[in-house]
C-alpha cells in the first residue's frame, strides 16, 4: 500500500498513534498504521517490512516503549536502509537507547509532550506537507496504478 507517511508505533500507545492518524488524515495526510492498513491475510512482521518503503516518510511515535522495542529497532533501521525521512515524534521525555540512537541522530525530531498532544499535531503536518511537497500524493498514485 502506498502512503504518505508510515507510522510506527508500540501497542500500549496506540490510543496516542489512533489520533494522531485522525489528525493527519484530516489534514489530507495519508497514513499507513497497522493493523488498520494490513490485511488479516498478510503473514506478519515481514509485511510491515515491505510497507516501510512505499511511504514517503516513517513517524517513529517514540516513548518508553518504543525505545525498547525491537520491532520498533527494525521497522527505523529499514527506513534509513530504504533513505526515507524519519521523524521521531516524542510523546514522552525519553532519551534513546544506543540502538535507536545509531540511526536517528542523523534525523529530525518533535516533542509531542507534556499532553495534550493535539496542539502539537498542526506542527507535524505542517513539517510532513513540508517533506513531502515533492513526492506525489499517494492518492494520485492510486489513481494512475488503477
Amino acid at each position: 500500500m502506498v502512503s504518505d507517511v508510515f507510522i510506527s508505533y508500540c501497542q500500549p500507545d496506540a490510543a496516542c498513534a489512533f489520533e494522531l492518524v485522525a489528525d493527519l488524515e484530516r489534514r489530507c495526510v495519508n497514513c499507513l498504521i497497522a493493523p488498520r492498513d494490513i490485511s488479516p491475510s498478510m503473514a506478519g512482521p515481514e509485511d510491515l517490512i515491505d510497507a516501510v518503503p512505499d511511504s514517503g516518510a516513517m513517524i517513529l511515535l517514540f516513548s518508553a516503549h518504543s525505545n525498547q522495542s525491537a520491532d520498533a529497532q527494525r521497522e527505523v533501521a529499514r527506513a534509513v536502509e530504504k533513505q526515507l525521512s524519519i521523524l521521531t515524534f516524542r510523546i514522552e521525555n525519553v532519551l534513546p537507547c544506543k540502538s535507536l540512537e545509531y540511526f536517528l541522530r542523523a534525523q529530525h525530531s518533535m516533542d509531542g509532550f507534556p499532553p495534550p498532544r493535539a496542539r502539537y499535531y498542526a506542527r507535524l503536518s505542517k513539517y510532513l506537507k513540508l517533506q513531502l511537497g515533492t513526492r506525489p500524493k499517494a492518492a494520485d498514485l492510486l489513481k494512475t496504478a488503477g
